[in-house]
């Protein structure tokens, strides 16, 4: 696993950790959240940032990162509702 780094502040201190399992409806396919089965809160921050790219899956740099969560999913950032 990769280390945790937030692309909003920029800390490690990772907290707290959601997996979630849920279905897609069409509806929802205009989120970008709605396809997050894992998000990660920062520790400092509180930004609530999907596992990808706080982890950088597939090799995904920082900057890269940083830029999706700012285009992306940062105007999204809250906690998803679990049903």
């Amino acid at each position: 696993m990769d280390k945790f780094i937030c692309p909003e502040c920029g800390s490690n201190n990772e907290g707290d950790r959601l997996l979630l399992n849920k279905e897609i409806s069409d509806n929802e396919n205009k989120d970008p959240w709605s396809s997050v089965l894992e998000q990660i809160s920062c520790g400092d921050c509180g930004s609530v940032i999907p596992a990808h790219l706080a982890e950088r899956w597939d090799n995904l740099s920082v900057d890269a990162a940083k830029k999706e969560w700012l285009q992306v999913y940062k105007k999204g950032n809250k906690k998803q509702k679990i049903l």
